[in-house]
């Protein structure tokens, strides 16, 4: 796990977390995709989706 997705994480989720109903491994993946600086977030998870483009993320 990158060194920072932990504390990455929790700050994902105490944005976004109410408003788009996202939960904890949907913060941690893309809080490690944001840490090892992933140009692309790749997933079928609707939940993920709206987390990572709310986190700036290009996904599929």
């Amino acid at each position: 796990m990158p060194d920072r997705a932990l504390e990455i994480c929790a700050q994902l989720a105490h944005r976004h977390a109410a408003r788009l109903g996202v939960r904890t491994l949907d913060t941690l993946h893309v809080a490690s995709a944001l840490e090892l600086k992933a140009e692309h977030f790749w997933t079928f998870d609707a939940r993920q989706v709206k987390l990572a483009l709310a986190a700036g993320l290009k996904t599929n």
